[in-house]
């Protein structure tokens, strides 16, 4: 697999990941309140917010990016083939009627179309050069 497509499908499996642990665990437990007032955080409420908060930033940019794909065949591979795994590469060439060549490269252009609504510009810039094989 091309290095540049690894790193696209890695920002997926990290998506599914992460999405993934956050339903299951809470990282916000009750806030502890002291009697006296202090400046630390003993319980690191606030850590853990922040933290929450960044993960559930990452997850929208991702949904953004893929929700943002303009054609539907290539919003369904990346939903139901590389994120969530419904479907398997058979079944999805039965789904379009094609063979597993012209799948791989349909899920491919998939996956460019990704990165581009995700902001992965070096990247796909560095896919556009032509490559030297020494």
């Amino acid at each position: 697999m091309r290095k540049d497509i690894k790193e696209i499908r890695q920002v997926l499996k990290d998506y599914s990941r992460i999405k993934h642990d956050l339903k299951k665990v809470s990282f916000l437990p009750s806030p502890r309140f002291d009697a006296v007032s202090s400046h630390s955080n003993s319980n690191h409420t606030e850590s853990k917010f922040i933290y929450r908060a960044d993960l559930s930033w990452q997850l929208h940019r991702v949904e953004d990016a893929v929700d943002n794909i303009k054609d539907s065949k290539y919003r369904f591979i990346i939903k139901n083939y590389i994120i969530n795994k419904k479907y398997t590469r058979s079944q999805m060439c039965q789904r379009y009627g094609i063979g597993l060549r012209s799948f791989n490269s349909m899920k491919n252009r998939a996956l460019v179309e990704f990165a581009k609504n995700y902001g992965m510009d070096s990247l796909l810039n560095e896919m556009k050069k032509p490559q030297v094989y020494d």
